[in-house]
């Protein structure tokens, strides 16, 4: 397992579940130094991005990218690739297929958690047919897509990960699979254990967050077992954080690291 996590893309000012401070640089030197191998770039739009310097940077400190988040394009801009809204749509596609195309350029996959939209009375097949053309664009370009269940209090659908298999057998795309993250997990799954297992060969990253979503070690919830499963799946992605930066972003990257 490599361990990751989640910091502000030069494109981004603030990032509600980012961690550490500084310039972007700053920022990569600090992640090198408390131990980690790599990290996700919360973006918003990659075309105000310099992708060769970003790149350089991240080699510079050698560290990997595990994959591109796009919260911050539903969170701060508020798109959505499933809406009854058109136009809503369109923007949300053009803009999602800069950040694959950005993945791409990066070798990496993209998270879509939030920025799938909601159902709003839509049936799951139509949901799927309002994905699959910008999913299937992620194939075109050689890019993994990372699905994320998200909670009941975030989102109308795909909550857990049996909902997670679903989608993506209604999907029927080769590049998409699970993005797991333990916040969500605590609140939707009867076992994350359980739950981690049967996502299978379809598990290909991990956000940690204690009960409380701040760093491991801050709440209620157990981790032992979890990497223990982790283990014993043979897991070798990336198991990253995505956590509220309490008491602020650079002591919960440490506390993360430690």
């Amino acid at each position: 397992m490599k361990k990751g996590l989640v910091i502000c893309g030069p494109d981004v000012a603030y990032g509600p579940l980012a961690l550490l401070s500084g310039t972007f640089a700053e920022k990569a030197e600090k992640a090198a130094a408390l131990g980690f191998d790599g990290v996700e770039l919360m973006v918003r739009d990659p075309a105000q991005l310099d992708w060769t310097a970003v790149g350089d940077v991240l080699r510079k400190y050698r560290l990997g990218v595990g994959q591109i988040v796009t919260g911050e394009l539903a969170g701060a801009d508020g798109l959505a690739l499933v809406t009854p809204d058109a136009d809503l749509r369109r923007r949300a596609a053009e803009r999602t297929r800069s950040v694959i195309d950005f993945a791409a350029h990066m070798r990496t996959m993209v998270n879509v958690g939030r920025l799938r939209g909601r159902l709003e009375g839509a049936g799951w097949e139509a949901a799927a047919d309002l994905l699959r053309p910008t999913l299937a664009y992620a194939l075109e370009r050689g890019v993994r897509i990372a699905l994320e269940p998200i909670n009941r209090y975030e989102t109308d659908f795909i909550h857990t990960v049996d909902d997670g298999l679903r989608m993506i057998a209604l999907l029927d795309l080769p590049n998409v699979g699970l993005m797991l993250d333990l916040f969500h997990m605590n609140i939707e799954e009867p076992s994350i254990e359980a739950s981690l297992r049967s996502a299978g060969d379809h598990l290909w990253h991990v956000h940690i967050a204690d009960s409380n979503r701040r760093y491991p070690g801050s709440g209620h919830l157990p981790f032992d077992p979890v990497f223990e499963t982790l283990r014993d799946m043979e897991y070798d992605g990336y198991v990253s954080a995505e956590l509220l930066p309490w008491p602020d972003p650079d002591t919960a990257a440490q506390k993360t690291a430690e």
